[in-house]
């Protein structure tokens, strides 16, 4: 049977932190057990209220195209009157319903859902694919781009993972593949009709070899970004059977947000990327190039060491990165196979690494959410949190993502702010319900009790000592509270 203090790690590590008797069904279900069941998750099997309430947000299981249509504003009123604020301020604010939606469903999951390694897993996988939710349409695709390009991956092949957020409108906005497009009347053709677009844009390329596969020392070079820009040229957002006019965003009115490959805006000439040519004129010919960066060496020791540094330490032990590296390498990118690896290995399971690792704002929020009990139809004012805290959810405007290390995240700064949230989330102001005591503040005891063998004896001294009103406060923000 796994002691107290392995299973907290289990729950600190592979989720967000133990909820109200996580820790006993831990340990009785055992170690394997439970990685497997994590590992394997259903994620149909769900709390009812979770169920619930995600069955009441329509817009989760709306295509890009209809969100585009019914909710992004420009789509719906014509450019010479989009200075009328009594005509836009009603439909802004009908756009604004989906941002909500998608991050009522995000927080509530990871407070709630039982399959921890998956929300964990969908916040990985989201910073590494990052977009940012202000730039343009994106504001109504972001929880379709999670929904559809994300969460039906995050145990899966790495390979679709790819895929799915290449071709999704909010990364071709994002990043600009939107304005990529084969030079006018060059060798290769390119002579579709343009506005604002006038040749290659190597930003989606880019970000694909330095973030997304092979790392910024996996072996690339400029001219293979810009080889691959050409390669990737005719991607595109758009509703198929359209003209062939270059939809920079503000031409984005009357398409429907779908991805489009587009043979005319498409540079068909030969091009080398990492020594293999590829040329042609359909869409294949960017899946091919993907698919390559997928499976390339460098990319399998890039994605090792980032899964290894959110879920391990800040600092990855190099034998644990290289036995990931190759399971992914053996596997073809199967993710499951590599995380097998990593939570198996010595280096995560030696109690030296236990309690090493400093939360994110995200993860000291859900954790203290999941903690206190939190109920999942009362997420939403987490929203203001997280951006107090400097982690705003969908708000990282680089394509990098959030860090996930002690150096991005701890100042004395950043310290007080984690208290003050602590102190709100201890007096009950988070729409705890079952948790709240006598005195309307989060029940101490039964918080202590939730969190186990979190506290040294210092910590708990300390608890001990202060005021019972708000000694929920100074468990949630205690130095050891904030480590995992």
């Amino acid at each position: 049977m796994l002691t107290s203090t392995s299973a907290l790690h289990l729950a600190n590590r592979l989720g967000f932190g133990p909820a109200p008797g996580d820790l006993a069904r831990i340990q009785q279900t055992g170690f394997e057990a439970f990685l497997e069941a994590q590992l394997n998750p259903r994620l149909a099997d769900l709390p009812v209220s979770l169920t619930t309430l995600l069955g009441n947000m329509p817009t989760l299981s709306m295509e890009p195209t209809e969100l585009y249509g019914e909710y992004w504003w420009k789509a719906r009123v014509p450019k010479d009157e989009r200075k009328s604020e009594a005509l836009i301020a009603p439909l802004k604010a009908k756009m604004r319903q989906v941002g909500r939606q998608a991050k009522i469903a995000r927080l509530a999951r990871a407070v709630a859902s039982p399959h921890q390694l998956h929300e964990a897993l969908v916040e990985f996988w989201f910073n590494h694919f990052n977009v940012y939710e202000n730039k343009g349409p994106i504001k109504v695709w972001i929880g379709a781009y999670e929904e559809q390009a994300i969460r039906p991956h995050t145990i899966g092949r790495f390979s679709d993972m790819l895929l799915a957020t290449a071709k999704h409108p909010a990364m071709l906005v994002y990043l600009d593949n939107i304005r990529n497009v084969a030079p006018v009347n060059s060798a290769a053709g390119g002579s579709a009709p343009r506005k604002k677009d006038t040749g290659i844009n190597e930003n989606f390329a880019r970000e694909v070899m330095e973030l997304h596969t092979l790392g910024v020392d996996g072996g690339y070079t400029q001219a293979d970004v810009t080889s691959l820009a050409h390669v990737l040229t005719g991607w595109t957002v758009g509703a198929g059977a359209e003209a062939e006019v270059a939809p920079a965003m503000e031409y984005l009115q009357g398409r429907k947000g779908a991805f489009r490959f587009a043979p005319r805006r498409h540079d068909s000439g030969s091009e080398m990327v990492l020594g293999r040519t590829f040329s042609g004129d359909s869409v294949g010919e960017g899946e091919a190039a993907l698919l390559m960066l997928a499976h390339h060496p460098s990319t399998a020791r890039n994605i090792s060491f980032k899964l290894a540094q959110y879920f391990v330490g800040d600092e990855p032990p190099a034998p644990v990165v290289a036995a990931m590296a190759d399971a992914f390498q053996k596997s073809e990118g199967d993710i499951r196979a590599v995380l097998k690896v990593m939570f198996t290995s010595r280096e995560f399971l030696t109690p030296s690494n236990f309690g090493i690792k400093f939360k994110t704002p995200y993860r000291f929020v859900i954790s203290a959410a999941r903690a206190a009990a939190v109920n999942p139809a009362n997420v939403a004012p987490l929203f203001a949190a997280l951006k107090e805290l400097g982690q705003p959810l969908y708000g990282c405007l680089t394509p990098d993502g959030y860090a996930c290390t002690e150096a991005a995240w701890l100042d004395s700064n950043s310290l007080l702010r984690r208290l003050s949230f602590a102190a709100s989330m201890g007096s009950g102001s988070y729409g705890v319900a079952d948790m709240v005591g006598s005195q309307g503040t989060v029940d101490s005891d039964r918080l202590l009790e939730t969190l186990g063998p979190s506290f040294g004896t210092a910590t708990l001294s300390a608890i001990a000592q202060t005021d019972r009103s708000h000694r929920a406060g100074a468990i949630l923000g205690s130095p050891d509270f904030m480590r995992c």
